[in-house]
């Protein structure tokens, strides 16, 4: 006589021969019509069942979670076809790319002059034309009026009328493309907005650079200057203007005849410094100051980490001036290589205006520090300086792939600087007094530079 057929969870048992019991029920049909079971094994019938109760229960509940997440994505959906769009992209868009400049852009994930860099951004350009937009309204065609407004009238910092350049508003671009991409999954937004809109073409401007004859007559002019050494320096060696003012003495090595670059010095907004930051040093830090000199541990790049060899005429230039100062009553409390008049950090600002001042008075226009930058790689490059040895000595972050290809190689390096000592007179450019030795490369070795920290002096009120 045949049992009566189970339903659905009623289970059956039988023992295994260890004398543990097997509790199986059928759950469902799979999609062939075979039955779909599930087996619960323990030392007891009870213990089966108790699990399978709980294996049920267990799936109940999912169910009823997945249904509930089912509910909700329809009444997302309702929602999205009632308003047009999810309420997470009604968020404004200065809270939002705020939020995300904090968690993704400051310190220290980046450094405070990258941070600096985008709140400038946003305060100055991206909070009135955008500030208190719901996401969802910034479509394709309001970022392209955006840009086509930037373009007339776009409130430039050197208060000139106009519009912005098509770098800076391509900059702009990269910025809001970047933060979109984040807020498409952040606050649900259907697309990135900036994709498909048009920039004007960025023509690059040819960089000012001097030639010979104006190499001698600007050299000859910038001796007029109490910071002579640090602008010969720069035009010698192409540091960034930043990267040559955080020097400090220890970063010339006299014996190897090398400059190191590992550190920056930059001005920005106090709003973007976080005083806890271990990567940076804030000089004469006040919060009610709108801005701050700072030195980077870092310079811009990876590849502006650097050793880099110097000529025998630059080298004894850099002493010379070293043994001026510990003769001057100039301080120098921090051993820095090129200090103020007051001993602290020369501001970048400041050489740059007095650069201008030689330029003017040369009569050479657009003289700046990138200028020499362009000036010392072209020079290198018409004396045949392979493109990877100038890329080593200007600390440029391109050429990536060859560079893995082709090592440094410093004989050729010091070879390429020491060209450019051909523009050097020394006896002509300076009066302080000689150094013994004449051992080419190694002539300096043995010389101890002066320490400033040992020696300071304090500036008479008068002077100062």
């Amino acid at each position: 006589m045949n049992s009566k057929r189970r339903s659905n969870g009623e289970g059956s048992f039988w023992q295994l021969p260890d004398r543990t019991w097997v509790y199986q029920i059928t759950v469902g049909r799979k999609e062939n019509g075979s039955p779909e079971r599930k087996s619960f094994k323990g030392r007891t019938k009870a213990i089966c069942r108790q699990r399978g109760e709980v294996w049920l229960a267990e799936r109940e509940a999912q169910k009823k979670i997945d249904a509930a997440k089912r509910q909700k994505q329809l009444d997302e959906e309702q929602r999205y076809l009632a308003l047009g769009h999810y309420p997470e992209s009604e968020a404004p868009f200065g809270e939002a790319f705020l939020g995300w400049l904090k968690l993704y852009k400051a310190p220290p994930t980046r450094k405070p002059s990258t941070y600096a860099g985008y709140l400038n951004t946003y305060n100055s350009h991206f909070a009135e034309y955008f500030g208190d937009m719901p996401l969802y309204s910034v479509t394709q065609d309001v970022v392209q009026d955006y840009y086509q407004q930037k373009q007339l009238s776009g409130a430039r910092k050197d208060g000139k009328d106009g519009g912005l350049s098509p770098k800076t508003i391509r900059n702009h671009h990269m910025i809001l493309k970047d933060f979109f991409s984040y807020a498409q999954k952040k606050y649900r937004l259907p697309a990135n907005p900036v994709l498909d809109t048009t920039r004007p073409e960025v023509i690059t401007p040819e960089m000012r650079v001097l030639s010979p004859s104006e190499m001698q007559v600007f050299i000859e002019e910038v001796m007029r200057e109490s910071q002579r050494v640090a602008i010969l320096t720069a035009l010698f060696v192409g540091f960034r203007v930043g990267e040559l003012l955080a020097l400090d003495i220890a970063d010339l090595d006299v014996e190897r005849q090398t400059l190191t670059v590992n550190k920056n010095l930059i001005r920005v907004s106090t709003a973007a410094l976080s005083p806890e930051n271990p990567n940076i040093r804030i000089i004469d830090y006040n919060p009610a100051k709108k801005t701050h000199l700072i030195v980077q541990s870092t310079p811009k790049t990876k590849s502006s980490n650097r050793e880099i060899a110097i000529s025998d005429g630059l080298c004894e230039l850099l002493i010379r001036h070293l043994f001026t100062l510990a003769h001057s009553s100039w301080p120098n409390p921090n051993n820095l290589l090129f200090p103020s008049a007051k001993g602290t950090y020369l501001d970048p600002r400041s050489l740059a205006i007095r650069l201008n001042a030689v330029s003017k008075r040369c009569e050479i226009r657009n003289v700046n520090p990138h200028a020499l930058r362009h000036t010392l790689a072209t020079r290198l490059v018409e004396e045949k300086t392979p493109l990877n040895i100038v890329q080593g000595i200007l600390g440029h972050s391109s050429l990536e792939t060859t560079r893995k290809y082709i090592h440094k190689n410093e004989d050729v390096e010091r070879e390429a600087i020491e060209r450019m000592s051909d523009y050097l007179d020394i006896e002509k450019l300076a009066s302080a007094p000689q150094l013994n030795g004449a051992k080419k490369r190694s002539k300096f070795s043995g010389i101890i530079l002066p320490d400033f920290s040992k020696t300071h002096r304090e500036i008479p009120p008068e002077s100062a």
